[in-house]
């Protein structure tokens, strides 16, 4: 799983974290919540969030098609229908203001 967050030095009362590269879309809500919680606890809650869907590669679609006369090539396509790619998960993060 990999965390960018922006501006990355944390003086920002805003800040945003992008969460991608997990195996499932679960795997990226739960380290959105576990990041969350932690960040709760710091004064920061979340105020808006943003999925945007994978995409395949086209060199993977290139290689699927220059395979198929190996048949390994059908395979690699039947994968690329039936498995749609984990996407990103944008999150952006306020400082809430003690009162």
């Amino acid at each position: 799983m990999n965390i960018d967050t922006w501006p990355a030095d944390g003086s920002s009362p805003i800040f945003i974290r992008g969460y991608r590269g997990g195996n499932s879309y679960e795997a990226l809500i739960e380290a959105f919540h576990a990041d969350a919680v932690l960040l709760l606890s710091q004064g920061y809650e979340p105020s808006g969030q943003h999925y945007v869907e994978g995409e395949w590669s086209i060199w993977r679609a290139v290689a699927a098609t220059v395979l198929i006369p190996f048949l390994i090539g059908l395979l690699f396509w039947a994968q690329m229908l039936v498995q749609s790619p984990i996407g990103t998960l944008t999150v952006t993060y306020v400082h809430r203001s003690s009162m």
